[in-house]
């Protein structure tokens, strides 16, 4: 497989991380999820998650591992987000 192969979608989702179901998930195979918190879950302006997003997350939390990452230097912003949500953060 070619390099630039590798860095191609298998999933284009088209909306928000919540039009990725259970179903999605089974069929691609998905092992685990590594999400980005700013301007991706989070918008940089808020200090919490949507309720829409928690009650999203507490669905797919217990069919694969999810991880939290950020490029914000507030370890305490990705910090309270995860906690937050029970999940582990980078």
């Amino acid at each position: 497989m070619s390099k630039a192969k590798l860095l191609q979608p298998d999933l284009v989702l088209g909306d928000t991380i919540l039009a990725l179901t259970p179903e999605i998930l089974a069929h691609y195979q998905i092992k685990g999820l590594i999400l980005d918190v700013d301007e991706t879950l989070v918008p940089l302006k808020k200090a919490y998650v949507s309720e829409e997003l928690r009650l999203w997350i507490e669905s797919i939390k217990p069919m694969i591992p999810i991880w939290l990452v950020s490029n914000n230097l507030s370890e305490n912003r990705i910090g309270r987000i995860a906690k937050s949500l029970n999940l582990p953060y980078l």
